[in-house]
């Protein structure tokens, strides 16, 4: 028995990402983000779509900024 990957629907991976459907569909759509496409509007994402997706969507945390404080004059 071979394993097959899970798949995700559009929904269901808006659910896993706390995101709108619309959201998904316009990141595949554009190129942002890999998935699969079995028809016209048939589009599935597999566990390692959600990886790569989820590594190329990671923020940096943002820098210190560094501020010169200065006293002001008494």
């Amino acid at each position: 028995m071979t394993d097959t990957p899970r798949t995700y629907t559009v929904t269901q991976l808006a659910e896993i990402l706390q995101l709108k459907p619309a959201t998904i569909r316009a990141k595949a759509r554009d190129g942002t983000w890999p998935y699969l496409q079995f028809g016209p509007r048939t589009v599935r994402f597999t566990e390692h779509h959600l990886a790569t997706i989820l590594t190329t969507s990671e923020a940096s945390p943002p820098q210190q900024r560094q501020t010169r404080r200065t006293r002001r004059p008494k």
